[in-house]
Formats: C-alpha cells, sequence, structure tokens
C-alpha cells in the first residue's frame, strides 16, 4: 500500500488522521494505525500503530522453528528524503524514497528486524 507523502502532509496538516491497514504477504502479521501531524515536527509524518500477529522465528540455541505472537506498538515518524543527522530524533525516523509512503514495505522492514533479533523459544 502505497500514499503520496506530500499529498498525505497535507490532509494530516490540516488536522485529519490517516487511517491504515496492511498486511504481510502471507496474511500472518498486520499493521494497523494512524498518520497525523505532529506540530513539533514541522517536516514529517508521525505513524502510529500496533504490529499483530504470529511470525516464525528460529531459536539461536537449538535452531528450531517456533511461533511468536506479535502485539507491539509502533510509534516514529515519516520523512520526505533524507533527515538532517543533526535531528535529534533521526533514529525514530524513515526516510520515504520517491515521494511515497510504501506501508507494505515498512511492514516487511519491522518484520525483518524482528527477524534479525537474537531468539530463544522461551521468550
Amino acid at each position: 500500500m502505497q500514499l503520496a507523502f506530500q499529498k498525505a502532509f497535507q490532509v494530516c496538516k490540516n488536522g485529519e488522521k490517516i487511517p491504515f491497514f496492511v498486511e504481510s504477504d502471507d496474511k500472518r502479521v498486520q499493521l494497523e494505525g494512524v498518520l497525523s501531524y505532529d506540530k513539533s515536527h514541522f517536516d514529517l509524518l508521525k505513524l502510529s500503530g500496533m504490529l499483530k500477529g504470529s511470525i516464525i522465528l528460529i531459536c539461536d540455541i537449538s535452531g528450531e522453528e517456533y511461533e511468536k505472537a506479535l502485539n507491539e506498538p509502533l510509534e516514529f515518524y515519516l520523512s520526505d528524503g533524507i533527515v538532517n543527522l543533526d535531528n535529534e530524533h533521526f533514529e525514530d525516523v524513515i526516510e520515504c524514497g520517491n515521494g511515497n509512503i510504501d506501508l507494505s514495505e515498512i511492514l516487511e522492514g519491522e518484520l525483518e528486524m524482528i527477524r534479525c533479533d537474537y531468539h530463544t523459544k522461551d521468550d
């Protein structure tokens, strides 16, 4: 699911929130939330959502696959292009290329970050 950044920015800057819902390719994980404007970050959009569902992970101790339930809040900012590294919140910003917000790509990126973390079946 893609949205034009500037169009979404103008809608949100006018006080509206844009709801969204996107699923992973296998339909096991959903990202649902809203895009909004935050006055303290004048050129960014705020994404607030919940990552829900389940993901198959590999235990780093036994090497066995297991299923982990997800119910995690997500909150970060979206930028239309490159972020100035002098910004104190730059670690919480996703740069959107080509003027588009690709929510499917954001979901897949979050899932990949989870997969790359250290996991044990006892988590």
